[in-house]
């Protein structure tokens, strides 16, 4: 042995092992799971709920037959599953609303525009979650449920607050807003050009205050400027002028919701 050999004893090179543990990794169960769901929603998106199979999901998703009926039951299954995270993930947006804004008008108008939003986000799995008939409707049907459900909680303790008047019954105007939502947003979702997202907050929030009627000096109730996002800080702003009818009779019979916050 040298002496430069017993004074510079080699070095080690790093335990790559120590490396790869200090990074948190998926579980592979939960990122297979994560794929067939991915695999899944793609395929309902472009083909729809109906003609889709299971065997068609897990090709898509890299993986043979038998390794999909290790996490689902069926397609059903995990068409369920991705319909549980949209309601999560909107129910988490409009409770986050609700917690972060007091004036009533500005939750309604923060509503309309986290609706919005995730209808943007979520394009795909609104139009499959909301997809009518067959044997998915009645899970897009359960969601609207229990949106309608959360609306109705938060406008009785708004009544009992003395912040909603209560001239209205809770249920059936949940049940009204809720079904605004789905069909208007389900609507848009198909295809995004039939109108702008601001007119689609606009109209949104103006029918949830306002019903069909126009408020004073406004021929068309809220003015689209006054919905306008600005490219750097959203904001949106209401005429404070008090509401009016409409010089010519609406053609249906106006829906007046009561002052404030219809869903609180």
């Amino acid at each position: 042995m040298t002496v430069s050999e017993t004074q510079n004893p080699p070095v080690d090179p790093p335990d790559d092992n120590l490396s790869r543990r200090a990074i948190p990794r998926v579980p592979r169960s939960q990122a297979t799971r994560r794929r067939l769901l991915d695999a899944g929603l793609g395929l309902f998106a472009e083909l729809g709920p109906h003609a889709v199979t299971s065997h068609q999901i897990a090709e898509q998703a890299g993986y043979a037959s038998g390794t999909f009926y290790l996490h689902f039951k069926d397609k059903l299954a995990l068409f369920r599953e991705l319909a549980e995270e949209a309601a999560v993930e909107l129910e988490t947006r409009l409770h986050q609303v609700v917690e972060e804004v007091a004036d009533p008008i500005e939750i309604v108008q923060s509503q309309a525009q986290a609706l919005v939003g995730f209808a943007e986000d979520r394009r795909e799995l609104l139009r499959i979650v909301f997809h009518p008939g067959g044997e998915t409707g009645e899970v897009g049907a359960r969601i609207l449920e229990r949106l309608a459900r959360g609306v109705s909680d938060r406008r009785r303790e708004a009544v009992a607050d003395g912040r909603a008047s209560d001239c209205f019954d809770s249920d059936v105007l949940a049940q009204a807003i809720v079904g605004m939502w789905a069909h208007v947003l389900a609507w848009w979702a198909d295809d995004p050009t039939r109108a702008s997202r601001d007119e689609i907050v606009r109209t949104l929030t103006h029918f949830q205050l306002h019903g069909n009627r126009a408020e004073a000096d406004v021929p068309c109730g809220l003015s689209a400027s006054d919905f306008a996002t600005p490219a750097a800080t959203p904001t949106l702003t209401l005429s404070s002028a008090p509401t009016t009818a409409p010089t010519t009779a609406p053609t249906t019979a106006p829906i007046m919701p009561p002052q404030g916050d219809p869903s609180r």
